[in-house]
């Protein structure tokens, strides 16, 4: 990673604190993985921190989510609390994403991360939220949508194509039922940047402040990602790629953008056609689907890769979040420190005073 000045789009409020404003030859290209370091407020325990408030906060939405998607599988269908209960144990084979109970299970239980994530940060208030969607100073939309273009072109259209015409499964039915369509189409990407601010954010830069090293990071962070996924071992071989394909990605795009992009485009193209009969989303992977996704994020990690070191895509920072988070913490020092040098001097006069 280079690291040369880059251009300043703007500014930075930090809980609701007007900070130092940064000059543009003064910032500075950080490494997304390694991040952390570049905060004085870091300590190697506050992600630990952060992991165990964000655990709790994610549990305590899951189960609300849960028991609101429960009770409106009752009153939908007329079911009872044991088929639905069932329904949670069955991986992806059963689960589906055609309802509002499918998606709500499937989908909105990891997009909860992200309220987990804000109120977890909130409570350790290690550093900005914005540090952890990259090391640009916060969410790029423009990158977002560039990324998602490649995305789309690279990953959406050859696995459609790979099913619909290579597999041959050209039976176009919709399967959505009760406004299941609407609500895949909003929780979709939700679930796809909730997993990524959990395994390329907050997990992949804790990793990598620990050990300094970013493919370490990655890979670790990888593993974890496909142990969240119940697929045979074919299907979490392939998942563990995409984990590195994907951090990778948001290493060289330095920011979660880049991999979200590619993450919504996947997901929501296997939604799509699962959910229009084109194909079927389950638990068995076959090694021929596998090594054919696995082949897509590649290309998508190696296009992210070339777009690094031949454009500046990922050079443009809104502002420096390490920078004025730093001299926000300075600054608090420095008025600290003046009054209680201002308190010491008092008392020093009272006391010449008195002795005079």
């Amino acid at each position: 990673m280079n690291n040369q000045p880059v251009q300043v789009l703007g500014g930075l409020n930090f809980e609701g604190i007007n900070m130092y404003l940064i000059q543009e030859n003064e910032i500075k290209e950080h490494d997304y993985v390694t991040y952390a370091r570049q905060f004085d407020s870091y300590r190697w325990f506050k992600p630990v921190l952060t992991m165990f408030f964000f655990a709790i906060f994610f549990i305590f939405f899951n189960l609300l989510i849960t028991a609101a998607a429960g009770a409106a599988d009752f009153m939908i269908t007329g079911g009872d609390w044991k088929s639905f209960l069932g329904r949670l144990n069955q991986g992806y084979d059963n689960i589906g994403t055609t309802d509002p109970v499918g998606c709500a299970l499937t989908l909105g239980s990891m997009a909860s991360a992200i309220p987990a994530f804000w109120f977890a940060r909130g409570i350790v208030r290690e550093r900005p939220y914005s540090s952890y969607m990259s090391s640009r100073g916060g969410w790029g939309w423009w990158i977002f949508f560039k990324c998602l273009i490649i995305a789309l072109l690279v990953s959406a259209l050859p696995n459609f194509v790979y099913e619909y015409y290579y597999l041959g499964h050209k039976t176009i039915e919709s399967h959505f039922v009760n406004y299941g369509l609407y609500f895949l189409i909003v929780l979709c990407p939700l679930q796809c940047i909730g997993e990524e601010y959990l395994f390329r954010g907050l997990i992949n830069q804790a990793l990598g402040a620990w050990f300094r090293v970013p493919v370490i990071a990655i890979v670790l962070s990888a593993i974890g990602f496909a142990a969240l996924h119940p697929y045979n071992v074919v299907g979490q071989v392939a998942i563990l790629i995409s984990g590195i394909a994907l951090g990778v990605s948001s290493w060289f795009g330095r920011g979660l953008e880049v991999s979200s992009a590619l993450h919504i485009a996947n997901n929501m193209t296997a939604f799509l056609m699962d959910g229009y009969g084109i194909s079927k989303i389950g638990s068995e992977i076959d090694i021929k689907s596998a090594v054919f996704s696995v082949i897509i994020d590649i290309v998508y990690a190696g296009i992210i890769v070339f777009l690094f070191y031949k454009t500046d895509w990922f050079d443009r920072a809104k502002f420096d979040d390490a920078q004025s988070h730093n001299a926000y913490l300075e600054a608090k020092r420095q008025k600290k420190a003046a009054k209680k040098a201002a308190k010491k001097a008092k008392r020093q006069a009272k006391k010449e005073a008195k002795a005079a």
